[in-house]
């Protein structure tokens, strides 16, 4: 393992950390907000008083998504690159909250969808799409190397993540997407932590 995956590693799992604790901020920071029935990409949205912070979480989740796929490499990569594009749009194309952060997408503040409106939507669905991806792509590597508890842990894991992005909507659409968002950057850091990990090699026997 080289010391640029080493790093890479390290940039992704900071990333991750940095985007939870920009969504907890900005939050609090918002009168109304709630974690429990607004979006987290409301904080980002055109109209939200935080939307700067908002934006850096967002880019923050992107670029999470990019370092692990120099960190990891091989064909994986290739999902997690596309995954990680998708998350800087969503943060590029943002919401359309004239009323603020608070409610946005509920009735009263939410405004007919615009281009990157639906430019921010597609981003969100080819993301989950492409984690998913990576999740399989790093479960059947794990089957084909004899490690099948793993592998099905790592299919039920992708399982549980489009469950998850299933239920988003409603009441509760908040905790759904923190859930959601929990489920796959805590996949990626235990991804990028586990195949970064330096390997035990057998110290040599002397010679007798």
């Amino acid at each position: 393992m080289t010391s640029r995956q080493r790093i890479a590693a390290l940039v992704a799992v900071g990333c991750v950390f940095a985007f939870w604790i920009c969504t907890l901020v900005a939050g609090a920071l918002v009168e109304g907000y709630s974690i429990r029935a607004d979006y987290i990409s409301s904080l980002a949205g055109r109209g939200s008083s935080v939307a700067v912070i908002g934006i850096v979480a967002l880019t923050l989740l992107g670029s999470a998504h990019l370092a692990a796929a120099v960190a990891v490499r091989g064909i994986v990569a290739v999902p997690l690159v596309l995954a990680g594009l998708a998350g800087l749009t969503v943060a590029g194309f943002r919401t359309n909250c004239p009323a603020g952060a608070a409610g946005c997408g509920s009735a009263g503040n939410d405004p007919p969808a615009d281009l990157a409106q639906l430019t921010h939507g597609n981003a969100v669905v080819t993301y989950e799409i492409a984690i998913v991806v990576a999740m399989l792509i790093v479960a059947g590597g794990l089957f084909a190397r004899h490690q099948p508890a793993l592998a099905a842990l790592t299919v039920a894991i992708a399982a549980l993540s489009v469950l998850l992005a299933l239920q988003i909507g409603g009441s509760d659409t908040g905790w759904w997407q923190r859930g959601w968002l929990l489920v796959n950057t805590g996949w990626l850091v235990a991804l990028v932590l586990t195949t970064t990990r330096p390997s035990r090699s057998t110290p040599p026997v002397p010679p007798g």
